[in-house]
């Protein structure tokens, strides 16, 4: 089953293959934050919400890295392992109050 939201998150992500690597990186970091709002808001239970905001961590993770596997030895597979070094990281974005 895809999920339409990564889905989303990959068409935002793979836009920013021409950027510098630098905006790239931030950029990723921020529509990770977005996604990651989108999960937590539609979770009804509020002690789910950090786990719901997690598990659109790891699909989007699975999905950069199955598109990894499609693109390999291309620019473009360089370009979706930065990504998945972002997702990675610690670093994100507060989008909430």
């Amino acid at each position: 089953m895809n999920d339409q939201r990564i889905e989303a998150f990959l068409r935002d992500v793979l836009a920013l293959e021409r950027e510098e690597r630098n905006v790239a990186r931030a950029q990723t970091r921020f529509h990770l934050a977005v996604y990651e709002n989108l999960f937590r808001d539609s979770e009804i239970d509020e002690r789910q919400k950090d786990a719901a905001a997690l598990r659109c961590r790891m699909l989007c993770r699975l999905r950069v890295g199955e598109e990894i596997a499609k693109h390999s030895g291309t620019p473009t597979a360089e370009h979706l392992k930065l990504i998945l070094e972002v997702i990675g990281g610690p670093a994100r974005f507060p989008l909430k109050n």
